[in-house]
């Protein structure tokens, strides 16, 4: 029995020597603490500033701050044998050097953000054990593990973002619908919500809790884009925010105006609109700071326009395509104005292309002289710029002359976009679907002679075919 009683004993003795203790930091409480027989003690060392608690904007979570000089100090009535201290690197500062005396310290590697934990274990033999925050910089402590097994450190896995693919095409809109900011931190990185079935997503930026009397506000930092994208065409965004001093920003659709000042940050409900968006999505790209506390999405009016409207020129393109055919609108159509959609764009590149509505008195008869002011083009017309559905922009002013020589069209003109771009265009050859009772048979086989070339000179662009030279409207030039 005796016998019995000692191996118990020993087993007891065993687990209590080998028994793990864990120190966690959440509280300015947790400075001193004592478990098991061990002490704890977080001091300011020979810093001023000693450790101190505090939330880390982009996780949420309570942090201790440790300090240049900042001391640990561990104790115990035993040896010391063990000790894992869990590390991270503070937000925008330095990662911190780390100390030990006595015994031997292995670092766990450099941290490089606030979720990226590191490990440095120390192992030797003493009642008490000081570690010191070297160097610059500094770190967020987590917890210290006394005589336990080897800490594995398990990354967490960040949610995906939201997509469109997760927003409800059948939710119907308020008008306007208000987009609010989430109750969550977020600091300096890419993220994405939606609220009220719009889908915000910013390149880079924060999103920060109310604090203090500051509100709660998402932002986007500077040289990065923030998107808006609904399941409907959005009209206009008015934005009740802070902008910073000297601000700039541009919008991929719409017209855009907000206030500017030189000397303070401009702050207002609105203080930038973007109206005439027409889509269902808007890229706003700033070069400082955007902080939006709420957006207003409208969907049936235009928001009133605020400070300074920014008139931003639009650039010109000359472009020659090889391909072109034009699809007949029966519903639209009617006698002496029959409607087509002429088409024209290049085989090597067919997301990149032009939509032309025309009007012609006589069906599949397509010389004559085009333009918007004179309302047999439509301001339907658009230049689709991209593989994506909404890569387009529509004509605002624009002309275009047919003619027809040899059998092949000569087509020439130029549209002018809400993009505020203006796109020049030509194209020699046949109109696929264009059912013309004077074709010639074999249209298809145009001889190379009958085509165009074109000649920039001066700054002006001009197309020479056949040892004739036109403007690109289609005038003669003598």
């Amino acid at each position: 029995m005796k016998k019995l009683y000692t191996i118990l004993m020993l087993i007891c003795f065993a687990l209590s020597v080998y028994a793990e203790t864990e120190f966690t930091f959440t509280s300015s409480a947790d400075l001193n603490q004592e478990k098991d027989g061990i002490t704890v003690v977080l001091g300011k060392g020979s810093n001023t500033q000693a450790p101190t608690t505090g939330t880390d904007y982009e996780t949420g979570m309570v942090e201790m701050r440790m300090y240049t000089n900042n001391t640990i100090t561990v104790s115990s009535e035993d040896a010391l044998t063990n000790i894992q201290l869990v590390f991270a690197k503070r937000g925008a500062k330095a990662y911190a050097g780390l100390s030990a005396n006595p015994g031997t310290l292995t670092p766990g590697g450099e941290s490089t953000s606030i979720t990226d934990w590191k490990v440095d274990s120390w192992a030797g033999s003493a009642t008490q054990v000081v570690f010191t925050i070297t160097g610059s910089g500094q770190r967020n402590l987590r917890s210290i593990v006394i005589d336990g097994d080897p800490v594995v450190i398990v990354p967490e896995e960040e949610a995906p973002l939201p997509t469109e693919d997760d927003l409800d095409w059948t939710y119907e809109y308020q008008e306007p619908e208000i987009v609010h900011t989430p109750d969550t931190n977020i600091f300096h990185k890419e993220y994405a919500f939606i609220d009220g079935n719009i889908l915000v997503h910013c390149d880079s930026g924060s999103i920060n809790k109310a604090q203090n009397e500051k509100p709660a506000a998402f932002s986007c930092i500077q040289n990065r884009s923030i998107t808006f994208t609904a399941t409907q065409y959005i009209k206009g965004i008015a934005v009740k925010g802070t902008l910073k001093k000297n601000h700039e920003t541009s919008t991929s659709r719409g017209d855009i105006s907000y206030y500017i000042d030189e000397n303070e940050e401009p702050t207002g409900d609105p203080v930038l609109v973007v109206r005439n968006i027409n889509a269902m999505s808007v890229t706003l790209t700033c070069t400082k700071n955007i902080s939006f506390e709420e957006v207003k999405v409208y969907f049936e009016e235009n928001p009133d326009p605020v400070g300074t409207e920014i008139d931003v020129p639009g650039e010109t393109f000359f472009l020659e395509y090889d391909t072109a055919s034009v699809e007949y609108d029966p519903d639209e159509s009617e006698s002496g104005k029959h409607v087509y959609s002429l088409y024209i764009w290049d085989k090597t590149n067919e997301f990149i292309y032009l939509t032309l509505d025309i009007n012609v008195p006589e069906q599949n008869k397509f010389v004559g002289t085009y333009a918007i002011e004179s309302g047999n083009m439509t301001e339907e017309s658009f230049f689709q710029y991209g593989e994506e559905y909404e890569d387009y922009s529509y004509a605002t002013e624009g002309q275009m002359v047919i003619r027809k020589e040899n059998g092949a069209y000569i087509i020439s003109g130029y549209i002018t976009c809400e993009n505020k771009n203006t796109y020049n265009f030509s194209y020699t050859g046949i109109i696929e679907g264009g059912l013309d009772e004077d074709a010639p048979e074999g249209i298809n086989e145009i001889n190379s002679e009958f085509k165009a070339q074109k000649v920039l000179q001066n700054g002006q662009l001009y197309i020479i075919r056949n040892g004739r030279t036109y403007t690109a409207e289609g005038a003669v030039v003598k």
